[in-house]
C-alpha cells in the first residue's frame, strides 16, 4: 500500500465547505465571529475574508478555518501567526507531513480526531476518503 505524501492539497478540493451541521455545532461553543478562508458564496460567518495572508497583526476575533487544500500548509502557518483564538478543521491521513510535523503540533493547543469522517459540501455526495481532524 502506498503511503500518503501530503499530494491530496490539490485545487479539486479547494471549494470543499464546511458541513452546515458540524460548523453549527462548534459554533454553540466557540462563537465564531470570523471565517477566515471563505467567500460570500460559502461563509459560515457574518464576518469572512477571502484572503487572509493580509491580516498582519493578532486577531481579536475567534475564528474558523477551513483552509483551501491547494494552500494548507500557508494558511495553517498564517493561522498560528495571527489568530489568537479559533478552530480550524483539517485532514489527518498522514502526521509524517510537513504540516503536521512543523506547523501544527508545535502550535496546536489540542487536536480533536472524531469518530467518523466528514462529508464536506462539495463533494458530489460522496464522503470523505480521508479523516478530519478539528486544530
Amino acid at each position: 500500500m502506498k503511503a500518503n505524501n501530503g499530494s491530496g492539497n490539490n485545487e479539486s478540493r479547494d471549494s470543499w465547505e464546511t458541513p452546515q451541521w458540524l460548523f453549527s455545532e462548534l459554533h454553540k461553543q466557540f462563537k465564531f465571529e470570523l471565517d477566515c478562508c471563505a467567500s460570500g458564496e460559502n461563509t459560515k460567518c457574518t464576518d469572512y475574508h477571502d484572503n487572509f495572508l493580509v491580516f498582519e497583526n493578532p486577531m481579536k476575533k475567534i475564528a474558523w478555518m477551513n483552509p483551501p487544500f491547494s494552500k494548507a500548509l500557508e494558511m495553517f502557518k498564517h493561522f498560528f501567526k495571527v489568530v489568537k483564538k479559533g478552530v480550524a478543521i483539517y485532514r489527518c491521513d498522514n502526521f509524517e507531513t510537513k504540516i503536521w510535523q512543523q506547523i501544527i503540533f508545535p502550535n496546536a493547543s489540542w487536536v480533536f480526531i472524531p469518530n467518523k469522517r466528514i462529508a464536506y459540501e462539495g463533494m458530489n455526495g460522496s464522503g470523505s476518503r480521508f479523516p478530519s481532524a478539528l486544530i
